[in-house]
């Protein structure tokens, strides 16, 4: 499970390193993908995270038009990443401008992913929360996802 942050600066080309601490957990050999995924900032997933994170075309129901809708504003946001013999890969403009990426930039490891904000941005997204706070979100959100898996997993009651 990936963690922890590495600051850092975009070049004059644009381009980051992905900090190897991050990149050596992605699994070996997998393409990677930049991802308009959360608000604020871009993400690098690996193929099969990106597949289970936004699905796949199995996923499709033509049918439904405001799915298909939805499908076509988050497939349009996937674009594969692409490095250079040192490693480096260039942020496109369209993912710049949706971070508010300038010079300093924050690589967060996140779970499965990495998230890459806008190093005044992730301080003020940082900073908008305790420790405290944060905790009582995350296990409360926790306890509930367990509780409803709990509840589907149970045998029915004859009445």
């Amino acid at each position: 499970m990936l963690g922890g942050r590495v600051d850092h600066q975009i070049d004059d080309k644009f381009r980051i390193r992905i900090p190897n601490a991050f990149l050596s957990e992605f699994p070996k050999g997998e393409k990677l993908y930049f991802v308009e995924y959360a608000p604020g900032c871009i993400s690098i997933m690996p193929e099969s995270v990106k597949n289970r994170r936004i699905g796949s075309e199995e996923d499709f129901d033509p049918d439904d038009e405001e799915f298909m809708d939805a499908m076509r504003v988050i497939f349009a946001s996937v674009m594969p990443v692409e490095q250079d013999a040192q490693g480096r890969i260039v942020i496109p403009k369209h993912y710049r401008e949706i971070a508010g990426l300038k010079k300093d930039v924050v690589s967060v490891g996140f779970m499965d992913f990495v998230e890459v904000w806008d190093r005044d941005r992730y301080e003020v997204k940082r900073t908008s929360m305790t420790v405290k706070q944060a905790n009582a979100a995350y296990y409360k959100k926790r306890r509930a996802a367990l509780a409803a898996k709990a509840e589907e997993s149970a045998p029915a009651q004859d009445e």
